[in-house]
């Protein structure tokens, strides 16, 4: 929390007071996700998505604790969480052909893709059948960010289709300790019909 600021008896306003400025990006990452929390509702995918993009832009974002991949699945890697139990950062490793089932998301979230492409196939809901019908595929490429709101207004499959493995960052609008319980919803998928 940061100090009370006094103000100025000739203005009337609070004196301008650089913010602290953590030099390690994933500590600034955080500060920025906060802030992005903290302002107003109507922009703040907007601003967790700028601050993906700074993000990933920092060469060495992550440790090699983060990078580590796993055999059989995709790695998720918790990075960090909010000490106010608002969001919590993972990086995600992709070896090659590994890929998320199709699903949505019981809370906001938002990624970016951190090292070599990642393939998205993107869904819509059909409310008459009560399944998810595939409605375009796209790469991803290092740099990439988007956000979602909880819903399904987002289904998708993410992955690597690629030979090397790649790396991505999630940050889902949730504690930490309820990321494995309380983010992703399976959707059951279907053909398109004529």
């Amino acid at each position: 929390m940061l100090p009370a600021r006094s103000i100025s008896l000739e203005t009337g306003r609070r004196p301008i007071v650089p913010l602290p400025t953590p030099t390690d990006p994933i500590a600034q990452l955080m500060a920025r996700v906060g802030a992005a929390c903290d302002g107003p509702p109507a922009i703040m995918g907007e601003r967790v998505v700028e601050a993906l993009r700074a993000a990933t832009a920092v060469p060495g974002l992550l440790s090699a604790e983060f990078r580590a991949p796993r055999s059989g699945c995709y790695a998720r890697h918790t990075v960090a969480s909010d000490p106010a139990g608002r969001f919590t950062l993972l990086s995600l490793v992709w070896g090659s052909g590994q890929f998320s089932p199709p699903h949505a998301h019981d809370t906001w979230c938002a990624y970016a893709v951190v090292e070599h492409p990642l393939t998205e196939t993107l869904y819509e809901f059909d409310t008459r059948r009560g399944v998810a019908v595939a409605s375009a595929i796209a790469e991803r490429a290092s740099g990439y960010a988007c956000f979602a709101p909880a819903g399904l207004e987002q289904i998708h499959r993410l992955g690597n289709a690629g030979d090397v493995p790649a790396i991505s960052i999630h940050i889902y609008g949730i504690d930490g300790s309820r990321v494995g319980t309380h983010v992703n919803r399976l959707i059951d998928v279907a053909e398109r019909k004529g």
